[in-house]
């Protein structure tokens, strides 16, 4: 391809770098939120409750689940959510 072509199919190769990079950062944005340590719990009840504040100022209840969580492995970490 001589420089002539290149210049002729500029846009073609813009578009081509776009999509490489949109694809790029949407790969290191999947990692980036869905990497990690995967743990299972039943929640059967709650654990309590406790007053939660909105960004609006309204108070509510919500809850707080204790458990013993496992990874696919069966190693056990205790969970507060």
């Amino acid at each position: 391809m001589s420089k002539f072509a290149i210049k002729n199919h500029w846009i073609e190769v813009v578009l081509v770098v776009l999509l490489v990079g949109v694809t790029i950062l949407s790969i290191g944005w999947h990692i980036y939120r869905y990497g990690g340590d995967y743990y299972y719990m039943r929640v059967n009840g709650s654990s309590g409750s406790f007053p939660v504040t909105v960004p609006v100022g309204i108070t509510q209840n919500g809850y707080v689940y204790r458990g013993i969580a496992k990874d696919k492995y069966g190693n056990r970490q205790r969970l507060e959510v």
